[in-house]
């Protein structure tokens, strides 16, 4: 069965069965406005289901271990401080030069109405795994201008890890482990999109062990080639926490997991995980039990970089890094920097121990 007729069969079971629930946006509206880190929603509440992740004011957060009136706060260091932003969206005017001195083999659009940019949160969040640990030994970062939007950035550059993602993905020996979503293209690029986290691990360890350079085509733009240096990433170990789980449902109990990623945290640092899609979280727009905990069917919707929590009471909050903008919420520049999710949000996650 494809995406989309999953897609389709979980809105129409929701709607015939009458248990079609819809987010009261007024609630982001007001916690967004306070001054300190608001009561999250209960992580059964539909709220969950309005954004990919609820917002969070960067002014709220603190590296370190924070204690709250009921709980705790726990942000990794780095992450408020040195660890760069990078960003998804294209822009009128970059895309243009693309167009105009790369010949693209298929010309890249841009369309201002929609916000998503680039379909490359796999690589980004990758990209931002290598600088965190780069950032823990002591490395300087340096910049690079971004071939996504142009703009200037700082730390790994992304597009390297996703050219040798196609790269892998072209060679007959490696095609199967570095599989292309076709159904829909890259909204700018018009491309498959490399969308297998598991896949874009092994390529964070594998950076990390090579002796020598490594040179890979640009995989849309002509005469473009990226250079991967021995030491340029840093060398790791992947631990797998937990798997992307090919069922209808997944575990009612959600202790397992927080701890997981918890320890995983305290102990090794980021957590690259991959978010579910936006409508199947459990308790979410879809609030029969039995229906509200459909996965997205062989893969994540969207690839992330966990570097905290937050704990209210018995709930667990779990807070990323978005890979577009540095704001506190959407805003006419970009969207925002961080967002909390609880653990059921997330298919599948995986730590990277330092070697």
């Amino acid at each position: 069965m494809t995406t989309f007729r999953w897609i389709y069969l979980l809105l129409l079971t929701g709607l015939l069965s009458g248990c079609l629930s819809l987010p009261d946006h007024k609630l982001i509206d007001t916690a967004m406005q306070s001054e300190t880190l608001p009561r999250l929603p209960q992580s059964s509440s539909s709220i969950w289901i309005s954004e990919q992740g609820l917002p969070l004011r960067v002014k709220w957060l603190k590296e370190g271990s924070t204690p709250l009136p009921d709980g705790e706060m726990f942000i990794l260091p780095y992450t408020l401080t040195t660890l760069p932003y990078k960003n998804s969206e294209e822009n009128s005017a970059w895309v243009n030069n693309v167009n105009l001195n790369y010949s693209p083999s298929e010309k890249w659009t841009h369309d201002p109405e929609r916000r998503m940019g680039h379909y490359k949160c796999m690589s980004i969040s990758s990209s931002t795994i290598v600088d965190w640990h780069n950032l823990r030994r002591g490395r300087q970062l340096k910049g690079y201008r971004s071939w996504l939007s142009g703009m200037n950035e700082h730390g790994m550059d992304h597009r390297k890890l996703d050219a040798w993602y196609y790269h892998l993905a072209e060679e007959q020996d490696t095609a199967d482990d570095y599989p292309l979503l076709t159904l829909h293209m890259d909204p700018v690029e018009r491309t498959p999109i490399s969308y297998d986290m598991e896949a874009f691990t092994r390529i964070i360890e594998m950076g990390g062990s090579i002796n020598n350079p490594l040179t890979i085509p640009d995989q849309v733009l002509q005469d473009v080639t990226h250079r991967i240096k021995p030491g340029e990433m840093p060398p790791v170990t992947i631990r797998k926490l937990f798997g992307y789980k090919n069922s209808l449902s997944v575990s009612r109990n959600p202790s397992a997991h927080n701890k997981l990623i918890i320890d995983a945290l305290k102990n090794s640092g980021p957590v690259f995980a991959g978010i579910r899609v936006r409508f199947a979280t459990s308790g979410g727009v879809i609030t029969n039990d039995s229906v509200a905990r459909i996965s997205l069917p062989k893969m994540s919707g969207h690839g992330v970089v966990i570097l905290g929590y937050i704990r209210q009471g018995k709930q667990y909050y779990f807070v990323y890094r978005e890979t577009f903008g540095n704001f506190d919420n959407t805003s006419q520049k970009g969207g925002p920097a961080y967002r909390a999710y609880p653990v059921h949000a997330f298919n599948e996650a995986y730590a990277f121990l330092p070697k």
